[in-house]
């Protein structure tokens, strides 16, 4: 008989080790030093670029305080593999150290990938691409929905679906939103430009420094007051509406002012755009 889905939510910090380890391990969770050679990187690891100069602040930290946090392994015939807290194993293997504190766990690779992909999501250590990158493998692979994703990470839907949209943005374009050029927010506004567009467009606003907005109006996202008929700019209050209302659906959205009444209007790229707004419009 199949075991339930568990999830990874509120216990969660227990399980990174951001609660105190029990001082009386149980058979399950069993604290022990491992040695550092035989652990092997966890396959299912999301995070693939790791900051040098952030690593070498924590190979310091380890150096004069030791490991403060477990990682966490799972058993691989005689040695272990990662489960979480590659970073921690890495400044190890660096340091030449002998023995790694570890709390050894039993996980499937379904288990593994998830704790991989949640431990990152809550240190913010993932770039936007990885992130993407994380969510599409748990689908994909192992048949999470978007509503799943969300539950777990404590997110809406429409901020998971938003992170899967920029997976169909060019390689020149992912490569600036991994290497921190772009954010996450440039890359959904690149999303509402023409394919023959978007990487000429991305260089500028990282070349430039573009903010989010004004990419939009290039993009053309955005129109101008002029272009709009809107009589009045948004107040503050308004501003933030619109703002909130792109967040929520995860494309353009302007909010037109008359002098009485108004209108809201949404951009979409393509059918399959549509479709996935209108799901969102008239989801329950």
């Amino acid at each position: 008989m199949s075991q339930p889905k568990r999830g990874l939510g509120k216990g969660l910090g227990a399980l990174l080790g951001d609660a105190p380890v029990p001082t009386s391990p149980t058979p399950d969770d069993a604290l022990r030093e491992i040695p550092v050679a035989r652990i092997t990187p966890n396959p299912f690891q999301p995070r693939k670029n790791f900051d040098a100069a952030a690593m070498d602040d924590l190979k310091n930290s380890i150096a004069e305080y030791g490991v403060l946090v477990p990682i966490i392994v799972r058993r691989r015939g005689e040695n272990f593999e990662l489960v979480a807290g590659e970073r921690r194993w890495r400044a190890c293997a660096a340091l030449q150290r002998a023995t790694i504190p570890a709390i050894v766990r039993e996980s499937d690779d379904r288990d593994s990938l998830e704790v991989a992909i949640i431990e990152n999501l809550q240190r913010e250590n993932l770039n936007p691409i990885e992130e993407s990158a994380g969510f599409s493998s748990l689908m994909d692979e192992y048949g999470f929905t978007q509503e799943d994703l969300a539950q777990r990470l404590g997110r809406s839907r429409p901020a998971v679906a938003n992170a899967l949209r920029l997976l169909a943005l060019p390689d020149a374009i992912k490569a600036m939103l991994v290497d921190g050029r772009l954010t996450a927010g440039h890359g959904r506004a690149l999303l509402a430009a023409s394919a023959h567009e978007r990487i000429k467009l991305a260089e500028r606003a990282a070349n430039d420094g573009l903010s989010v907005r004004a990419l939009e109006k290039l993009t053309g996202a955005v129109k101008t007051p002029a272009a709009t008929g809107r009589v009045r700019e948004l107040s503050p209050d308004e501003a933030e509406f619109e703002q909130r209302l792109r967040e929520r659906f995860g494309t353009h959205v302007a909010l037109v002012r008359g002098s009485r009444g108004g209108k809201i209007e949404f951009r979409f790229a393509n059918e399959n755009e549509l479709l996935r707004l209108s799901d969102l419009l008239l989801e329950p």
